[in-house]
């Protein structure tokens, strides 16, 4: 019987891997199974079967532990965790359309601009952000109020508008180092307005978890003679969980920061030029049901890292984010491999 893909069985996975391709991959990771055991009661039994489908299952859970060993990145991996009950609020998609009060449509009068004014694209103009967390801090408002309604030219204009606001900061400031972009989409993921927009900053010292990577990268490349990023996309490659398009290097995650992470490592010149595959993604996303997420867009050391992460059901009345991932390991109930299988581009 063929071996499934399947994070439970990734020392099998790894042992099958070609002796070069298995040593890169424990270059880089190191791998725990374990098998964490309770008993259900009688009384719980008919719970048990109708939630979580298997009280064997249930009372043997296979859990894999993940650990990066260069960027100290770790998984506790546990599918029955994605079956849990959890209170919900009701939610209707009509409320994304309602634009009662809404100050980011009426932009020009009631959201303040950047010291060098605004910058307008066919479907999308800029704002400036009026709580900041940095020196500059600016919005690209999207011209369609519900962000799930997107298309792929509308999203290649909102990205070119995005590099047009850097190179206004950089024109403005000389000596900005840091250009980060991240897209809060809805409330589930930190989003405080439902309008369309994502969040561009640019700063004179650069964000402690890009200098860490970009460490990371040079540590590598002088101690293995060898670049980190591309020997990262080849170990998820070699188990099914990587895929080249054009100059992007897509992974389905090893070690997510949370759930369906998708990682692009791109050579494109611009970031804007990524605009069809993330695209791309983000349909797959809605089409997996995912309703809301977080993207960040960087460069680190001549590529384009864009992170993609779901933050669940906008029924979900309970945080995604708890003290393990604050201060231990990401827990995480979707296994890469499926996600792999799901997305189509």
């Amino acid at each position: 019987m063929a071996l499934k893909q399947e994070i439970t069985n990734l020392p099998e996975l790894v042992n099958k891997l070609k002796k070069k391709d298995r040593e890169l991959f424990n270059r880089f990771y190191s791998i725990k199974l374990s098998v964490g055991m309770l008993k259900v009661t009688p009384e719980m039994e008919n719970f048990v079967k109708n939630r979580f489908k298997s009280i064997e299952k249930t009372e043997n859970q296979k859990i894999v532990c993940i650990n990066n060993k260069f960027t100290w990145e770790g998984n506790l991996f546990n599918e029955l965790r994605s079956m849990r009950p959890k209170p919900k609020t009701k939610f209707m998609p009509s409320e994304l359309d309602n634009k009662e009060n809404c100050l980011f449509c009426n932009i020009e009068k009631q959201t303040p601009l950047d010291i060098f004014g605004r910058i307008k694209g066919k479907h999308c103009i800029t704002a400036s952000n009026i709580a900041k967390y940095d020196k500059f801090h600016g919005l690209i408002i999207f011209k369609e109020h519900n962000p799930m309604k997107l298309k792929k030219t509308w999203l290649k204009d909102y990205l070119e508008t995005a590099e047009k606001w850097f190179d206004q900061t950089d024109k403005s400031n000389k000596g900005m180092v840091n250009n980060f972009l991240i897209w809060n989409c809805l409330w589930r993921s930190s989003a405080s307005i439902i309008h369309g927009h994502m969040q561009v900053t640019a700063s004179e010292t650069k964000y402690q978890k890009i200098i860490k990577l970009e460490e990371i990268y040079d540590q590598y490349k002088k101690k293995f003679k060898s670049d980190y990023f591309a020997d990262l996309f080849k170990i998820h490659k070699n188990l099914g969980l990587g895929e080249k398009i054009g100059k992007s290097m897509v992974l389905y995650y090893l070690t997510p920061i949370k759930e369906k992470e998708i990682i692009i490592l791109s050579k494109e010149k611009k970031f804007s030029e990524m605009g069809g595959l993330i695209y791309g993604l983000i349909e797959n996303y809605f089409r997996i049901g995912v309703q809301s997420f977080n993207i960040s867009i960087t460069n680190i050391k001549g590529y384009w890292m864009v992170r993609l992460v779901d933050r669940g059901s906008l029924e979900n009345r309970n945080s995604d984010i708890g003290a393990m991932e604050l201060y231990g390991n990401s827990v995480v109930a979707y296994d890469p491999f499926r996600l792999a299988k799901e997305i189509k581009i």
